[in-house]
């Protein structure tokens, strides 16, 4: 299956009205400046695919081998960072230095959508995981504690995966087979239905679906 791909910055949430008069929770997203910085093939880099790079900033900013990269692709500005999508297949019209825009998914029915989720810092049991608090009457002090860890003497030790307090988000995350609803190609938006991970004006990944498979 050949999967394209584009890198998007969460604009935020809104809604809008299906064909049946449902409000719709919806996610708007705006494709980013982005140019295909290298073409992957198997016979150096093991698969196809290509390398798109991203988020400009002065060239003195850059390594030498980005610029020496940015450079040899014939790409003059200077993008800091760079992302893969794989394919079974090379992909058309994606030569070296090709400005890509919304209009790579235009026909994709539904999209996949990689983010980092919004940081909690440290949380507690409650919080992180759903735990049920603790009476608040007869002189309880359990108000909001994770509870008991453990056992006895056997095993004598906290199981793993045990439901503790910690770091709480800031964690890469992926969200299947969510419907287009539009694409703007003259302000190279994207709509899509549902929430997506991440915070407003985070980047994400945008690529077609593997489990919809279906071109509208």
């Amino acid at each position: 299956m050949t999967r394209r791909g584009i890198i998007a910055k969460k604009i935020g949430m809104t809604r809008v009205v299906d064909d049946q008069g449902k409000m719709v929770a919806v996610t708007v997203l705006e494709v980013v400046d982005q140019r295909v910085t290298k073409i992957l093939t198997p016979e150096r880099d093991g698969y196809h695919g290509v390398q798109l790079g991203y988020y400009e900033k002065p060239e003195q900013r850059l390594n030498r081998p980005d610029v020496a990269r940015l450079r040899k692709a014939n790409v003059e500005k200077s993008y800091a960072r760079f992302v893969e999508f794989r394919s079974d297949v090379p992909l058309k019209g994606m030569d070296l230095g090709v400005a890509v825009n919304a209009s790579a998914l235009e026909g994709a029915g539904a999209v996949d959508v990689s983010g980092v989720t919004k940081g909690h810092g440290f949380e507690g049991a409650i919080t992180r995981w759903g735990h049920k608090t603790g009476r608040r009457t007869h002189g309880s002090h359990f108000h909001r504690r994770p509870g008991s860890l453990g056992q006895r003497t056997t095993p004598g030790r906290v199981y793993k995966n045990k439901e503790q307090p910690g770091q709480m988000g800031s964690v890469q995350r992926t969200v299947q087979n969510l419907r287009v609803y539009d694409i703007d190609l003259e302000g190279n938006l994207m709509v899509l239905k549902g929430s997506i991970p991440g915070h407003k004006n985070s980047y994400v990944l945008v690529k077609q679906s593997i489990k919809s498979t279906k071109i509208s």
